[in-house]
């Protein structure tokens, strides 16, 4: 069946067309009926269409007409309404409908009626748009005919009535020549808003209806209106009809417009104008804000329109007080950008749900109380961003954090950009509950405050989420100082302050990126030793870590110099490569004009004798001018004034600056006022010029000419390379992307000559073959070259053509051009290279270069130049030879800057003779060689000069050997050690250095064998480094800083004489030590006998050299100097003393010290007449006659000196005085010490009257005047410092003691404080420190303890006692300090304590410093450094941790001079106690205290007393265990008796007392049963065995020694073979053994009574034991010896006898435990006797806690500053000490029968 289809175009809009546009069936007749209608419709649909009114009053009114098919017809109005007139009043641009009016409004038309049953939506835009029956189709008659009456709003007004202004009252309607007005029904802000919007009065602020404004009169045009309020007129609302309502004049609708409204806004009841309870003025009434919604937008509006544009909270009931009156808005919701808060959002007027307790209030700045600030990164410019908003700090969260928001806040501190959201932390920032929230910043606001919808407070943000930045300027560059831009003295700006920055702290990479920052190329060159001259002001203690790549330098991250010191004589200097700045003048637009150059300052014209294209190309291009068009001759843009500048620039053309093209000014010819050079780029910055081809086959002219513009760029495709300067070097062509190179086969100087034109570098001097300068790479692109010289490329000579060639790169053709430059130092007598006759290599000759007005400066560049150092000396012309040579070049002026001598102008070339007087010699210094980042001019890492950069050497075979030639090269004594692994820091620069291999005699490092210049396989983490002895030290005093002065040869120390030796000198050597000033130089002290060769130079130091080795030196007439003796120096941290009062120093005042360079005044709290004494005396002041408390002068603002002072009044200066500062407290101002002095030089204090009972001998006190000098003075000695020992007086000029007869705390409290020892923890009897001499002065003292001196307690008189030394008494007093370090198993290593106030407490960590560690150790006397070892498992227990934050110096001697926190019981946490491991560490000889007993080196444990338990035997520092195998009665037997436990009961197998741990000492242990020790059994030697510790043996013995309380449980064991007590064996057993006891008893009285007088009586039962075993070992000592004396006698041959055990070995230096045969008892004191040492030793009391037996003295010196010099023994050990002292009968003679095990106990 065929099928029709009907396409509906575009144009056939109709509804009708619709209907019909479906598929036709088969039908014909139906197919032509039904086309035949859709043809008609659709064609009456499509055609154009008209719209008029007419017959009305106006053209706005009038019967509707539409006109198709050029016919005019009207439309039926069968329903007809609103809708459709609204359409046509629109289309017809008469925009308001007033009525839709039927055939009675307007006359009936003519003609077609087109339209019926018209239905309309409203927004259709025209009337045929609307639904409708069909054109043409109706049911009508012309008296049916649709009418309108519309407006163009020419006839209609609107006014607001009876409010007295224009913009608010009743709404007011004029419509056909008549007001009306209109109903309030459904009347809304909408209608409100329409109303204000056409009376251009506002927004609306608020409606009301009921007549409000008063009843009006006329018609009620409007009601029910409907609008959206975006309609432009009332009218245009939708509407019943003009006229039509159900309402009367008291409904009359009103309004109130901005304009017309009297509203105000204040905030009440605030802090200040900017916050507080909101409030609205309304009609003349105040009325608050209800906060529902209220939100900080509405804030945001609310501050802006207070004149406060900041909001910070918006507030409701939490800070507002409550309001009164009325609510007039609610609900108020802005979006923030309104201009006032009734412009937003908001219920009506006076409508709310709300109460007073809800009024809304703000708190708004007007940015007087709002800061920002960066903190914690170092400036002002990086850090945590925080803020403080009205006092309140808080910080801002980084949640919306990001470059965006960064940048505002950089932007807002004046600090540039933000580079990154983070940055290098510098100190610790306060952590704060107040946080910033940003929304959202658009990055281009000027203030944070500004960015919008930001929130103070109640919410939270994590510590690690805070908002930080990096500003550009955190570390804003500059170069300063220099001759030529891009140069000169590196100054960083940290926020607000310039500083200079230290020549140690500045890498090549810190310098690249200062050079990339400050757009000046890259880096030449860094200049340390203020090259550029010395800044002011700070210099920043910070080293610059940059990795190169850095954008800028505030991203490079810094750290802490290590030494913390530099002076501005090490300000550092860079040089980079764009050294100049040019610009061009006097054109008529900024692309064009003559080229001036700015030098030294000053801006002059430039020559253009060597200006060419290329130059001119690189300038248009770095002015982004495009590129050169001409560069006219002839002084085009005039000549210009002043100097005319010679440069030669050599650009290739691609250069971006043209600091960037290679110059030259040594030589240059003399240029007139008329040469100067000038330029005329395009302008068009986008223009760029490309290569020029090459290609030999095109033979174009020369792609440069001087007056038309550059087609191409040439001259960057030939290269001269691997000659030592841009013109002479192995010929290079860049073709087709690759460099190669040309073959030298015809290569003659024809070919050379147009290579050296081309490059502009004059003529060819030497055409060089067979690769002259080295083999090249790549291709060999030209063979055959046959110039004519004529040629402007080499490329255009003829040739084989390119890439064609038989040759190889064997081959490669060289030049040498005319132009080409080299430099030396030469000397006929000498080969060295950096010292003799300055010549230069010019046009093919070397010729010399003269000295007029030749300056240090350029002396500098040279040298540089050369590689030899940084700068250099003018030296006298060599005497050898007088001949007169060729020169050059003279009149060289080099500024500070230029890397090379070809940038310094001089006079022009001129080869002429010259005599040697004007030939210019230079000595370079020797600066190739530095050690960096060591704390000191003699160790760090090593560094080499080379190439004008320093770089460092690879650790690769790094040894002693090398660092030796180091130090020795540096003059810094003897190498110490050689260090790897960059252990003073990664350098940067070059690595020159690897596999270095000297033998030790090469002068400097560099000639050692290695594998050459820049030649490694490392990085910086293998940097190598050295520590050398110095050249100086001090040896034989106390501590590194005082002493012998000595020198280091180059192979030994060697001691200076006192002859000519000045203080000056002694300062310097000070000085270089870090140990303050010198205070004294002693002389005429004698030469040790080990001191060889005498230095025989003297020093002329001036005292301002940073060390000695740079002080003049005088040789020695003869090689000896004259001397008395050999120079001693004592240097101090405490140097001078002042009085000040007024700020002047007199004779009363403030105590002030000079420490270490800096005035701080002296505590108060320690301050006594004998120190005032001191200070008055070493000032020349007379004597003390008060010192004052309380603020009596006024006192300056630093921190008080906490330090100590012990003076006993004789002393000449302070610094001789001792002094403590561990512990001392601190120190509040208002308690600074303070001295009044009588004024007269030679007043002395007269001798007090020494009689005890006259009051008048005491001393002056504290506060009163001192009016006469005690001659007695106290001490106490033999105690380990001076707050504890033997009580001691001065009297009558001889020191006695005190007899301890009624000695007790109250006396000793008086010697205490008397000494400012504190108070008394001990009152020692019986000669505890040991017994004294001389007289005993005082006896029976009996002191109240208010007295001021000891002497002053009541006594039996001076000299009168019934004493004897044995009774003399001592004292420990709180202030005693000791030292020592507690370990199980080792010595020199373990817990550092430290004994304060009587008890020995721990010591914290922090910081404990390198130097903190060398001083404990040294205290200790175990070595000279030590290491913190933090990862010690916890310590258990209790203990006081005394002291923390110990900082020690290098002039403290000992940890008591060391400066701290104050003493506090718990000054740091349990895990912060140190562990200090010393290099003198060692294991332990004995568990215990030294000397050891066998006893004490074995121990039972597991078994829960002392008698039954594992065995564990001591050997070597540690604790093990014993091998069950062949384990019986036997050895346990032996056990048992050894530890005075009684007979063995069981032998225990299979670890029965538990596992143990650690070694495994003994196996295959095979006892008698009698050995005197476990080890003199036979058993494998110590540590050798096949067991594990589930093998561990133990015993039980018939001892009952617990250290448990006793059970009275069963305690055997299945193994036990102990029968019941009272079974028949056990009371047998019972009788036998009290038969036995009664036999002992005998035997020991009878033994007693033989040796009573000489031997110590044991423990009673261990008594009985000996004296029954005593009886057995004589009967079997023979055999026993036969068998010890010959080990072939024992049963078991394999069985070995272990060595004799003392705990010491061979090793540690025991010469009894080296001689002794394995197995072989020995007795300590040859007489059988093992615990008893017959020589007396010094003892110290038992004091409180004190169980311990090591501790190190106050004063740290002498024979007692070890760890083993003092005893803290028991009462028991101190008694027998002094009786074997004295002899006493209690002590066993060398001719008494042997007893092994006895024991001294207390009598």
């Amino acid at each position: 069946m065929d099928k029709l289809r009907m396409v509906l175009h575009e144009n056939s809009g109709s509804a009708d067309f619709r209907r019909c546009s479906v598929c036709l069936g088969p039908f014909t007749v139906a197919v032509v009926s039904v086309l035949s209608a859709c043809l008609i419709t659709s064609s009456l649909g499509g055609t154009d269409k008209e719209l008029r009114l007419t017959a009305g009053e106006n053209n706005c009114s009038g019967r509707v007409e539409v006109k198709v098919q050029e016919e005019w017809g009207t439309v039926c109005n069968n329903g007809w309404d609103m809708a459709a007139v609204s359409v046509i009043c629109r289309q017809l641009g008469c925009p308001t409908a007033i009525k839709a009016a039927g055939w009675t409004n307007s006359s009936a038309g003519s003609g077609r009626i087109w339209m019926d049953h018209v239905s309309c939506r409203g927004n259709e835009s025209a009337i045929w748009d609307c639904k409708h029956g069909g054109w043409g189709k109706h049911n009508c008659t012309h008296q049916q005919d649709a009418g309108v009456t519309c407006s163009d709003g020419s006839d209609l007004e609107m006014r607001l009535m009876n409010a007295g202004n224009r913009c608010s009252g009743r709404i007011e309607i004029k419509f056909q020549g008549q007001w009306g007005t209109v109903c309030d029904d459904d009347f809304s802000m909408n209608h409100a808003a329409v109303v204000c919007k056409q009376l251009q009065c506002g927004g609306p602020v608020s409606f009301s209806g009921s007549a409000n404004f008063g009843e009006g009169s006329g018609p009620i045009w409007f009601d029910d209106l409907v609008c959206n309020g975006n309609e432009s007129a009332l009218w245009n609302c939708k509407h019943s009809g003009w006229g039509k309502h159900n309402c009367d004049h008291a409904e009359d609708a009103g309004v109130i417009c901005l304009e017309g409204a009297d509203l105000s806004l204040r905030v009440t009841d605030g802090v200040n104008k900017c916050s507080g309870r909101l409030e609205v003025r309304f009609q003349g009434e105040w009325g608050t804000v209800c906060d529902d919604g209220w939100d900080s937008d509405d804030a945001a509006v609310a501050c802006k329109q207070l004149g406060c544009p900041t909001a910070i909270t918006a507030i409701g009931r939490v800070n507002a007080s409550e309001g009164t009156g009325h609510i007039w808005l609610d609900s108020v919701s802005c979006e923030g950008h309104e201009s006032a808060v009734w412009h937003c959002k908001h219920h009506e007027w006076g409508k709310h749900y709300c109460n007073h307790n809800e009024d809304a209030g703000v708190t708004c700045s007007d940015g007087s109380d709002l800061e920002l600030r960066l903190t914690g990164g170092g400036s002002r410019c990086a850090g945590t961003v925080e803020v403080e908003i009205q006092k309140l700090i808080g910080k801002v969260c980084d949640r919306t954090w990001g470059l965006k928001e960064a940048d505002v806040v950089c932007r807002q501190l004046g600090c540039g950009s933000a580079l990154k959201t983070s940055y290098q932390a510098y100190s610790k920032i306060k952590e704060t509950n107040t946080w910033l929230f940003l929304s959202s910043c658009n990055g281009n606001e000027t203030s944070l405050w500004d960015c919008k919808n930001w929130q103070w407070g109640g919410l939270s943000c994590e510590h690690y989420e805070e908002a930080k930045v990096t500003c550009s300027a955190h570390r804003e560059p500059r170069l300063v100082g220099g001759d030529i831009p891009c140069s000169g003295r590196v100054e960083v700006k940290h926020g607000d302050t310039w500083g200079s920055v230290c020549d140690s702290d500045f890498s090549l990479e810190a310098a690249s990126v200062l050079c990339r920052e400050l757009q000046c190329g890259t880096v030449v060159s860094i200049l340390g030793g203020a090259h550029f001259g010395e800044g002011s002001g700070q210099i920043w203690a910070e080293e610059f870590q940059c990795e190169g790549q850095e954008s800028h330098l505030s991203l490079c991250p810094v750290a802490p110099r290590p030494d913390g010191t530099c002076s501005h004589s090490r300000d550092v200097g860079v040089v980079c490569s764009r050294y100049t700045e040019v610009r061009l003048v006097n054109g008529k637009s900024l692309c064009e004009g003559r080229v001036e150059l700015n030098f030294l300052g000053t801006w002059g014209s430039l020559c253009n004798s060597h200006w060419d294209m290329e130059d001119a190309h690189v300038l248009c291009q770095q002015l982004k001018c495009g590129v050169a068009l001409s560069t006219p001759g002839g002084a085009a843009f005039g000549k210009g004034s002043g100097q005319v500048w010679r440069h030669k620039f050599h650009c290739t053309g691609t250069e971006q600056h043209v600091g960037d093209c290679p110059v030259t000014a040594l030589g240059a010819s003399l240029c007139s006022a008329e040469q100067v050079a000038s330029v005329i780029c395009s302008g068009n910055q986008s223009q760029t010029l490309s290569p020029c081809n090459s290609s030999s086959s095109s033979p174009t002219s020369s792609p440069v000419s001087e007056e038309r513009g550059v087609a191409c760029i040439a001259s960057g495709q030939l290269r001269l390379a691997n000659g030592g300067g841009r013109c002479a070097g192995r010929v290079e062509v860049y073709h087709e992307g690759s460099w190669g190179t040309i073959c030298d086969d015809s290569w003659d100087l024809s070919d050379a000559h147009v290579v050296c034109r081309q490059l502009g570098c004059g003529v060819a001097i030497n055409a060089t073959g067979s690769a002259h300068f080295g083999e090249g790479t790549g291709p060999i692109w030209l063979d055959e070259m046959n110039c004519n010289g004529k040629e402007s490329h080499i490329w255009k000579c003829h040739s084989h053509g390119w890439g064609r060639h038989n040759c190889r790169h064997k081959e490669d053709a060289g030049v040498i051009c005319s132009e080409f430059m080299s430099l030396r130092l030469i000397s006929e007598t000498s080969r060295e290279t950096c010292a003799g006759r300055l010549e230069v290599f010019y046009n093919g000759a070397w010729g010399s270069v003269g000295k007029s007005n030749m300056s240090a400066t350029t002396v500098g560049v040279v040298c540089r130049q050369l590689g030899c150092a940084d700068k250099g000396n003018i030296s006298p012309a060599s005497l050898d030879k007088r001949t007169t040579r060729h020169m050059w070049v003279d009149n060289v002026q080099c500024p500070k800057g230029p890397d090379t001598l070809w940038k310094c102008p001089s006079s022009p070339w001129q080869w002429r003779l010259a005599s040697p007087s004007e030939e210019t010699w230079i000595t370079c210094a020797n600066e190739q060689l530095r050690l960096a980042d060591g704390g000191g001019r003699c160790a760090g890492r090593v560094e080499i000069l080379h190439q004008g950069s320093w770089g460092t050497i690879c650790d690769d075979f790094w040894e002693l050997i090398d660092a030796h030639v180091v130090c020795r090269q540096m003059g810094c004594g003897q190498a110490l050690d050689a260090l790897g692994f960059a252990r003073f820091g990664a350098g940067s620069g070059p690595i020159w250095l690897d596999d270095v291999n000297c033998t030790g005699t090469e002068s400097h490092v560099w000639r050692c064998p290695s594998k050459g210049w820049e030649k490694h396989n490392c990085d910086h983490t293998e940097d190598a480094g050295v520590i050398c002895s110095g050249f100086v030290h001090l040896v034989g005093g106390h501590g590194p800083c005082s002493g012998q002065v000595e020198v280091h040869s180059e192979e030994d120390w060697t001691p200076v004489s006192d002859g000519n030796f000045t203080f000056l000198t002694a300062q310097v050597i000070c000085a270089e030590l870090g140990c303050g000033k010198a205070v004294s130089l002693i002389e005429h002290v004698p030469f040790r006998e080990s001191d060889g060769q005498i230095w025989a130079e003297e020093f002329r130091c001036t005292g301002e050299e940073s060390e000695l080795w740079s002080c003049p030196r005088v040789p020695c007439p003869g090689g000896t100097c004259r001397h008395s003796g050999a120079a001693q120096v004592v240097c101090s941290a405490y140097t001078e003393v002042r009085l000040m009062k007024n700020d002047t120093s007199q004779c009363e005042g403030r105590v002030e010290m000079n420490i270490s360079g800096g005035w701080r005044a002296l505590c108060a709290s320690h301050w006594t007449m004998a120190n005032a004494h001191v200070v008055c005396r070493q000032l020349g002041c007379g004597v003390a006659t008060s010192i004052p408390r309380g603020p009596y002068f006024v006192e300056g603002s630093d921190p008080i000196w906490k330090a100590r002072f012990h003076c006993s009044g004789a002393e000449s200066f302070l610094w001789n005085c001792p002094v403590t500062a561990l512990g001392a407290p601190d120190c509040a101002h208002g308690n600074t010490a303070s001295v009044i002095c009588s004024g007269n030089q030679t007043q002395v204090l007269p001798q007090c009257n020494d009689s005890v009972s006259e009051p008048g001998g005491s001393a002056a006190s504290e506060g009163s005047p001192a009016n006469c000098s005690d001659s007695r003075r106290l001490r106490l000695a033999d105690g380990g410092g001076r707050c504890a020992g033997r009580v001691e007086i001065l009297h009558q000029g001889s020191w006695g003691t005190i007899c301890d007869d009624g000695w007790d705390l109250t006396d000793a409290h008086v010697v205490c404080r008397q000494l400012g020892c504190g108070q008394a923890v001990d009152a020692s009897p019986l000669a505890r420190f040991g017994a004294g001499s001389g007289p005993i002065w005082l006896d029976e003292l009996n002191c109240t303890g208010k007295e001021p001196h000891v002497w002053r307690c009541p006594s039996r008189g001076w000299g009168r006692h019934d004493c004897r030394h044995k009774e003399d008494a001592g004292v420990v007093c709180s202030e005693f300090l000791a030292l020592r370090m507690v370990s199980e198993d080792q010595e020199c290593a373990g817990w550092l304590e430290v004994f304060y106030n009587g008890t020995w407490g721990s010591v914290c960590r922090s910081p404990m410093e390198e130097l903190t560690l060398s001083i404990v150790c040294s205290q200790l006397g175990c070595g000279d450094s030590g290491t913190l070892n933090p990862s010690v498992a916890f310590r258990e227990g209790s203990r006081p941790r005394w002291v923390d934050l110990i900082q020690c110096r290098r002039t403290d001697t000992s940890l008591w001079e060391c400066p701290s926190d104050p003493w506090k019981y718990d000054s740091c946490s349990p895990k912060e106690e140190a562990y200090i491991s010393c290099t003198g560490i060692r294991p332990k000889s004995c568990p215990t205290a030294a000397p050891c007993t066998d006893k004490e080196k074995l121990r039972l444990r597991g078994g829960g007393t002392q008698c039954s338990g594992r065995v564990e035997v001591w050997h070597s520092g540690s604790w093990g265990t014993v091998c069950d195998d062949s384990w019986s009665l036997a050895e346990a037997e032996v056990v048992c008796q050894q530890l005075g436990c009684g007979h063995a009961l069981e032998a225990l197998q299979d670890a029965a007392f538990g596992p143990g741990n650690g070694s495994i000492w003994l196996d295959e242990v095979q006892c008698r049963g009698r050995e005197p020790s476990l080890w003199a059994c036979a058993a494998e030697p110590w540590g050798q065995n096949d067991c594990k510790h589930e093998e561990d043996a133990g015993v039980r013995c018939s001892g009952d020694r617990t250290t448990v309380p006793p059970t009275r449980g069963r305690t055997s064991t299945a193994s036990s073979p102990i029968p019941g007590i009272f079974s028949l064996p056990g009371i047998l057993c019972v009788i036998l053994g009290a038969l036995l006891f009664l036999v002992l008893i005998i035997l020991g009285i009878q033994l007693h009574r033989g040796r009573a007088e000489h031997q110590a009586l044991s423990a009673f039962k261990d008594a009985f034991d000996e004296a029954l075993y005593q009886e057995i070992d004589d009967l079997v000592k023979s055999e026993k010896v036969d068998l010890l004396d010959n080990p072939d006698n024992l049963s078991d041959d394999s069985a070995t006898k272990l060595q004799y055990y003392t705990g010491d070995d061979e090793e540690n230096g025991d010469p009894e435990s080296a001689s002794e045969p394995p197995g072989q008892h020995v007795d300590a004191t040859g007489n059988g006797y093992d615990d008893v040492d017959e020589s007396p030793v010094p003892v110290t009391p038992s004091l409180p806690g004190m169980n311990e037996n090591y501790f190190s003295p106050e004063d740290g010196g002498g024979a007692n500053s070890s760890q083993t010099g003092i005893s803290l023994q028991s009462p028991r050990e101190a008694v027998n000490s002094s009786m074997k002292e004295k002899e006493s009968p209690l002590v066993l003679r060398q001719d008494e029968p042997e007893y092994d095990d006895v024991e001294l106990s207390t009598m």
